[in-house]
């Protein structure tokens, strides 16, 4: 029987590999979210001269100092300065230089009034305010000096980042590229837009990788679906490693009759290590192909996913010299959760300090997309109560708040989990203190049910009391069938429909209700919603 390696064991033949990245000078409009290859010093000042940041009048502050609305200080203006433009003026005691935001402040000037603090009036001007010495005027090499680092080595090139370098002056700048291949395998997979014969299901795990990989910093490619042909996989294999310093595949790792990634590489690389005691993830592959390394990933979206941040992402990190570690949040666990005892990376949604456990399984990818990170759990730790406090590997977002209820709710824009449209447990979990809001059946607010569509068929919302013949688990769904014609009609509450679009007659009403510990957040969803109370 395969022996399956310990988690640090892993990670230790892990830190071992060396991965060499090409370093490569791009213009820096193409290095955004890339890693920076050196150390960038500014050439310039930034601003390289004084300049003005208000429009008004540059002054000698010391000729203001007693300026007020009820005694004015008059000043001659002795030329006027716009923003791009350079003149060589010096002023004078009593003397002053209309001046743009962004303009060259003149010599011996020291300070700016701002236009609504004066008047002028016949080539004078009246300022009406005191400015301090260097007020409204930012000096030469403030914002950043010559010389100055402004980018370090291995640090990821953001926005932010290319706005400064541009701003500097500099066009083009160096980066770390880490050239990535990606693969799917297995003849059940059909490419996005190609026709789904039974059995047969969509690529998620070659897009979802990519996509990672790219959102990391990396210059990740999707070369295909690798087929269930040991001959096959060995050639694409082989051809990637010549091109690529990394190969990604996803599946035909376990020992299944069909998974033939490890005879594949067997012949034409040496394998690292295979097979890892953790869930999910334990069939793990890396191994060396020529001068490449290959990763080969677990099949399962949340698997492959999981194991991408936890074990491979500090490695490829460590090509580039990333300067970035990843980010770890605290919270309260809100559900028990339920372990077999072995070491585990739980997918869980962090929302308003509270931590939410996805259950859906290995091979559902809503469990990753949903997800704001996962939870480890070790081994022989077999109950993690409701309550207690733990950390999270944070790959996603985390949200503010949790709200239930009535799925009217998720047409709200707000930062929150939606964590059930079951009203009965919605209240359970809201007295348990793990939602923020509901929004239930009730006595508060009237709201209509717009009828849609033609005479027939109605679709009716579970939960909602609005019985029909054909039932929907939400109101997304109700309007999708309407939309596409697999229903006839259709009720719909009036806050779903008007945001929505969908036009139909007034047939009813129901009563619903708004309950929350947060005054702010329930009158945001009543805004939201329009609802006006009786």
């Amino acid at each position: 029987m395969k022996r399956l390696i310990e988690v640090e064991e892993a990670k230790k033949l892990l830190a071992a590999i060396n991965i060499s990245a090409e370093k490569r000078e791009v213009f820096v409009l193409d290095a955004v979210n890339k890693f920076s290859a050196e150390n960038v010093f500014a050439p310039v000042d930034l601003p390289p001269f004084d300049r003005s940041t208000r429009d008004g009048y540059a002054v000698l502050s010391e000729d203001v100092v007693s300026a007020s609305e009820t005694n004015p200080v008059k000043l001659k203006i002795v030329g006027t300065i716009e923003a791009g433009e350079f003149k060589s003026v010096r002023i004078s005691s009593g003397e002053c230089v209309k001046i743009a935001t962004g303009a060259v402040i003149p010599e011996k000037s020291d300070a700016v009034v701002m236009v609504e603090n004066c008047e002028e009036h016949g080539g004078y001007v009246f300022v009406k305010k005191a400015v301090a010495p260097r007020e409204n005027v930012m000096l030469k090499g403030s914002d950043v000096a010559e010389g100055e680092l402004v980018v370090r080595e291995g640090e990821r090139l953001t926005p932010e980042k290319i706005g400064l370098l541009s701003g500097l002056g500099l066009r083009k700048v160096k980066i770390y590229d880490l050239r990535i291949a990606v693969f799917s395998t297995g003849n059940e997979i059909a490419l996005p837009g190609e026709r789904l014969d039974r059995g047969k299901i969509y690529d998620v795990n070659g897009f979802a990788i990519v996509s990672s990989l790219r959102n990391l910093g990396f210059s990740a490619e999707f070369l295909g679906i690798l087929k269930d042909d040991v001959k096959e996989m060995r050639r694409r294999l082989l051809e990637a490693s010549k091109k690529y310093g990394v190969v990604v595949t996803s599946g035909a790792t376990s020992a299944g009759e069909k998974d033939l990634l490890i005879e594949a590489v067997k012949e034409i690389g040496e394998i690292v290590f295979h097979g890892v005691r953790i869930k999910p993830g334990k069939p793990f592959l890396v191994a060396k192909i020529s001068d490449s390394i290959l990763f080969g990933l677990p099949g399962f979206p949340v698997s492959a996913l999981t194991i991408l941040h936890e074990f491979v992402k500090p490695v490829l990190l460590k090509s580039v010299k990333a300067r970035e570690k990843t980010q770890i949040v605290e919270g309260i666990v809100a559900k028990r959760i339920y372990s077999e005892g072995r070491r585990e990376l739980l997918p869980v949604v962090v929302a308003g300090g509270r931590i939410f456990p996805l259950e859906k399984g290995s091979g559902a990818i809503t469990s990753l997309t949903n997800a704001s990170g996962y939870l480890e759990i070790a081994e022989n730790e077999e109950v993690i109560e409701r309550g207690e406090k733990r950390e999270v590997k944070v790959f996603s977002k985390t949200y503010d708040f949790v709200v239930a209820g009535v799925d009217l709710l998720k047409l709200l824009d707000l930062n929150a989990f939606y964590f059930t449209s079951d009203q009965k447990l919605a209240k359970v979990e809201f007295a348990l203190g793990n939602v923020d809001a509901v929004l239930t059946l009730g006595e508060n607010y009237e709201v209509d049910v717009i009828f849609a569509g033609k005479d027939g068929k109605i679709g009716s919302v579970k939960g909602y009391e609005l019985k029909a013949e054909v039932e929907f688990k939400d109101h997304f769904q109700l309007y999708h069938a309407l939309k596409n014609g697999k229903i006839d009609g259709a009720l719909l509450l009036k806050p779903f429909a008007e945001k929505l679009g969908v036009e139909g007659e007034k047939v009813g009403s129901v009563r619903l209700d708004v309950i929350s510990r947060n005054d702010e957040l329930e009158k945001e969803i009543l805004r939201l919603l329009s609802f006006q109370k009786d």
